[in-house]
């Protein structure tokens, strides 16, 4: 074995500036603040050539908060580099492999392709680096809430679902902060903030995912000891068939002027319908009075 020759003599391999996981944590921050980065380009390229200098790609990715070193940068920059004499970016390519997190090129021309939704790991590189050095701390806090939570035997989602009106998961970070209070678990100040941006994956700064939360603290594993991994019914047991339903006829025939008027009324409120603005359009004099047609 020759070991002066394979440890000492052969070419420095550096696989800390790859480019692909460049294009990870900038394609995780454009997810997490949906950012349409080409048009940032747009600006420097007046001849739409699809290509900036290196000088103007460095300078649009710190204006879009893009922190990137010398070597991220240099690797990222010949990676899409053209072969101009001089030194050119091809920005298309690199939107390009930047935005497939969110449509697949060409999917026009194939209407089939499904194009993958958005996750919490789409994210997750992005709110990592909000969370520093305080991950560990973060978890120590959640170990806290596991354990108030099982001593007191409080169910958390409940309480979030009052505030989810529309029952999408989500909650603002005041109303999140609120039932914390509400459940009595302490959270120091300095970790406030640290808390909220790990379940911030919508792309803003308001609205936090309660969902996740609730499942790491109050989930199926702190509650039984046992998951959705160990449940194998289905090895077991075929899947019954689909229960087939045909077409019904609805009966809408009203009873009296109640229920005729209970129904407006319901369809009133579900539509925030205000009647008395349509009525107006035929009551020029403001009579009060409209014809029956």
């Amino acid at each position: 074995m020759d070991v002066v020759n394979n440890r000492f003599l052969q070419a420095k391999v550096d696989v800390s500036n790859d480019p692909s996981d460049v294009e990870d944590r900038i394609r995780s921050i454009v997810v997490m603040k949906r950012v349409r980065i080409e048009e940032f380009f747009i600006d420097f390229d007046k001849l739409r050539k699809g290509r900036v200098t290196r000088r103007e790609f460095k300078s649009i990715l710190s204006s879009m908060n893009f922190h990137l070193t010398d070597d991220e940068f240099d690797c990222l920059a010949c990676k899409y580099k053209t072969n101009d004499p001089e030194v050119f970016v091809n920005y298309v390519d690199f939107c390009k492999s930047i935005n497939k997190a969110f449509t697949i090129a060409g999917i026009d021309k194939n209407p089939n392709v499904r194009v993958a939704a958005l996750t919490n790991g789409d994210t997750f590189l992005a709110r990592k680096k909000y969370l520093g050095n305080h991950d560990l701390e973060v978890q120590h806090l959640l170990d806290h809430f596991r354990e108030a939570i099982k001593t007191q035997r409080m169910h958390m989602k409940p309480v979030f679902k009052d505030f989810d009106i529309n029952w999408n998961g989500h909650v603002s970070k005041h109303q999140f902060l609120r039932v914390l209070n509400t459940l009595r678990l302490s959270c120091p100040e300095n970790m406030t903030q640290q808390l909220l941006r790990r379940y911030m994956d919508k792309g803003n700064v308001d609205e936090v995912n309660y969902v996740d939360f609730c499942e790491e603290v109050d989930g199926s594993d702190q509650l039984y000891g046992a998951g959705r991994d160990f449940n194998h019914s289905h090895d077991y047991f075929p899947k019954t068939t689909a229960r087939i339903t045909g077409n019904s006829i609805v009966d809408n025939k009203p009873d009296d002027l109640d229920d005729v008027l209970a129904r407006i009324r319901t369809v009133t409120c579900q539509q925030r319908i205000r009647l008395g603005e349509f009525f107006r359009d035929f009551d020029k004099l403001r009579s009060g009075y409209i014809t029956a047609s």
